[in-house]
């Protein structure tokens, strides 16, 4: 506590978000101090019992590593971005032995998706840290797995089911977790008791979770001679192991996934340093393998390998939980060395993800900046949007069309302005609707026929108020999935006094950048071709 409350507060939770962060707004930069302090601090917390993992620490370590070499090699941001990617991808593929499920991880979660010109120095790093790990202390899976076999295709049924539910689990588990920290940043006590506060309550939890261990007659997978930890504290690997081996119960299983949950969130909720992927894949091997051991229990007959549904759970409640469906598929696979359940993995997590992303549109890693205002979408920042009014960048007069307008009328407004989205107005001076010429072009091909504006437009457009902010206009686009708004007068309904399209939001863009850049604020101006793809 006293390291994280004083020296690096970017230290305390699971990390990743503040990679995210810093990846997004400061065009990389990470303070030199952090992946030290985020090391000790996390290496304090789970060799005490904290309940956390250690991909977190080893994200934000691997990303501090490659923004100090870009700070020293005085790299512009573009780079300095790139060096932040391929530390945190290397310290995962490392760490995991996982060099393609590293790769996707730094693109897909901190990157947002795959960038042409980082792909390659990210696989080279990811490479060259497997290389270097496998070289020093051998190269062996992160979880002992049987190998499992798929040979009844009506299982894919029942792995469809369990990721839905594991979609469902995903959102209670993103949401449990930070109401969780919410309570405690809510006590009005000293920063420095309330990690002992949670440490004690962790306590209690491995008091409990020994006592059901016992009963079950599941000690973990260890060594004679091992120190041994209940199966909630640490990192949890042993009991994965264990949950993939079939050596535990189907109430233990789900009892020990309820309390993992619990017990994570209170540890980094309260102050604690540490990671969150392990504990997810924690909760979805125990989950999964109550699911396979209860099917398994009715139909043994289409239920042949019960475990197999944990692996398989590890991989879909990360993909409804951390929204990288193609990172969590490969990385199993690589952890486990198991290749042979492709078809339930993608089912699954298909499955999960779907369920996940229609109830909560935030991840486990979005969320925390989203509550902090920070809107990070595919790797730019949108709360810069804030700063500008729609009033401050409409057009005030855009070309208009009336409804009884013929498709012959329309073409030679479009030949002539070159534009492709117009709003409809009426003779009263209403707004109607709106024309995207591509339904022009689309109903009218290779027909004599002459439609009429009325008979093509849209009258269910996005109209926003000259005084809304361009973030709430660009949120509502990408869920809307438009690329327009009509701005109308907020006291005369449907009276239009400008309108707004794709080339306007990114102007805004351009303004709000220039702004924090004249304020100070370390962030980076962007090419407007790079950010087409948020429409």
């Amino acid at each position: 506590a006293f390291i994280v409350v004083n020296y690096a507060p970017e230290a305390k939770g699971h990390g990743v978000p503040e990679i995210m962060d810093a990846y997004a707004r400061r065009g990389g930069k990470i303070r030199f101090r952090v992946p030290l302090l985020k090391s000790l601090a996390s290496a304090i917390c789970i060799g005490s019992g904290g309940s956390c993992g250690r991909e977190g620490p080893i994200a934000q370590i691997g990303g501090g590593v490659g923004s100090l070499i870009a700070t020293k090699l005085k790299s512009d941001a573009r780079t300095t971005k790139t060096l932040v990617v391929c530390g945190v991808s290397s310290g995962i593929a490392a760490t995991f032995n996982a060099p393609l499920g590293g790769t996707l991880f730094g693109i897909e979660v901190i990157a947002g998706g795959i960038v042409g010109f980082s792909i390659i120095p990210v696989i080279i790093s990811s490479v060259i840290s497997t290389a270097v790990v496998d070289t020093i202390l051998g190269s062996q899976p992160s979880f002992q797995a049987p190998f499992f076999v798929m040979s009844n295709y009506l299982e894919l049924g029942l792995y469809f089911m369990l990721g839905l539910l594991l979609g469902l689990v995903s959102v209670l588990w993103t949401r449990g977790f930070y109401k969780i920290e919410d309570f405690f940043e809510s006590q009005k006590i000293s920063k420095y008791i309330i990690p002992t506060i949670g440490g004690l309550i962790v306590g209690v939890i491995a008091i409990i979770i020994l006592v059901i261990e016992d009963s079950t007659a599941y000690m973990g997978a260890f060594k004679p001679g091992e120190p041994y930890f209940p199966a909630v504290m640490g990192v949890g690997y042993a009991f994965i192991d264990a949950a993939l081996l079939g050596t535990v119960s189907l109430v233990a299983l789900a009892i020990f996934g309820i309390a993992k949950a619990l017990a994570t969130s209170v540890t980094l909720g309260s102050g604690g340093s540490g990671g969150v992927f392990a504990p997810t894949l924690f909760i979805g091997a125990s989950l999964g393998g109550a699911f396979g051991l209860l099917f398994y229990t009715f139909f043994p007959s289409v239920v042949i390998e019960p475990m197999a549904y944990a692996l398989v759970g590890m991989a879909a409640l990360f993909a409804g939980s951390g929204r990288a469906p193609i990172t969590c598929i490969v990385i199993i696979m690589e952890m486990t060395s198991d290749y042979s359940l492709i078809l339930p993995l993608m089912i699954a997590v298909s499955a999960s993800f779907l369920v996940s992303s229609l109830i909560e549109k935030e991840s486990l890693y979005t969320l925390k900046l989203e509550r902090r205002g920070i809107h990070v979408r595919r790797g730019y920042y949108i709360s810069a949007l804030r700063e500008v009014r729609v009033d401050h960048v409409m057009t005030r007069s855009p070309t208009v069309l009336s409804p009884d307008m013929t498709t012959a009328e329309v073409l030679k407004i479009v030949d002539k302005t070159q534009h492709t989205k117009f709003p409809v107005v009426d003779d009263m001076g209403l707004v109607v609707g709106c024309l995207i010429t591509e339904d022009l072009f689309r109903e009218s091909e290779g027909e004599e026929r002459q439609y009429q504006v009325k008979d093509l437009m849209s009258g269910d457009f996005l109209h926003i108020s000259p005084d809304s902010t361009m973030d709430s206009v660009l949120r509502a686009m990408l869920e809307r999935d438009e690329g327009h708004a009509v701005v109308v007068n907020p006291t005369i309904p449907n009276v239009m006094v400008g309108f707004i399209t794709k080339a306007d939001v990114l102007r805004a863009y351009q303004i709000a950048i220039v702004r924090l850049q004249e304020a100070g604020e370390p962030v980076e101006a962007i090419d407007p071709l790079e950010t087409i793809d948020i429409m």
